[in-house]
């Protein structure tokens, strides 16, 4: 397992809590917007014969940005009641963005997506309540504690369509500790990097 702290955990800590800086237009926007990246697949990340260097085309929807006072209850959910609560609240959760294989059906839904701006463009954050095949439900092993999927993006504007890199934390652990610190623990991967992210 490896333990992701610093940076990411900065983030999904501000993806939960209320961001003043929030682009406002972002809720105003009727259509959903799509972007495609390369993602470079770490070991481990998929089947046996996907190794470090593999790679895979993606697409990348939002609907809609999760607004000041959806995050708050739900930053509140996790510090009341823990991750279990925190997922299960996902779990109900309409969908507002989703994370597909190119030319495939599914993938995983998001279901809490913030927009912070940046000095060069802006930061997006989601997460979504990762889904789980049936043989992992059935074995009932180890990484059905990592619930959650996490994504980051660093978008930037050359005046016509954004683009940037981000990551994917693809199967996730939150823990609160004591003093609500927030850890983020991957299941014996690293983040799938995500490279050549542009709109579409």
């Amino acid at each position: 397992m490896k333990i992701i702290t610093g940076f990411a955990c900065c983030l999904f800590c501000l993806c939960l809590a209320v961001a003043s800086g929030q682009a406002p237009a972002e809720k105003q926007k009727p259509k959903t917007q799509k972007f495609s990246a390369l993602a470079y697949l770490p070991s481990g990340a998929g089947r046996a014969m996907v190794g470090a260097g593999g790679t895979a085309n993606v697409d990348l929807y939002v609907k809609d940005y999760t607004s000041d006072a959806e995050a708050q209850a739900l930053a509140r959910t996790l510090l009341d009641g823990g991750p279990d609560a925190l997922h299960k609240a996902l779990e109900k959760s309409d969908s507002i963005g989703k994370v597909t294989l190119s030319g495939r059906v599914g993938f995983y839904d998001l279901k809490l997506i913030r927009s912070k701006p940046t000095e060069t463009g802006r930061r997006v954050i989601a997460v979504g309540d990762r889904p789980m095949g049936f043989l992992e439900l059935y074995v009932s092993n180890q990484s059905r504690d990592y619930e959650f999927g996490i994504l980051t993006l660093e978008l930037k504007n050359d005046g016509k369509k954004e683009k940037g890199e981000g990551s994917l934390i693809y199967a996730a652990k939150v823990k609160v500790n004591e003093g609500n610190q927030i850890d983020i623990e991957s299941y014996g991967v690293a983040p799938i990097r995500l490279m050549g992210v542009r709109q579409r």
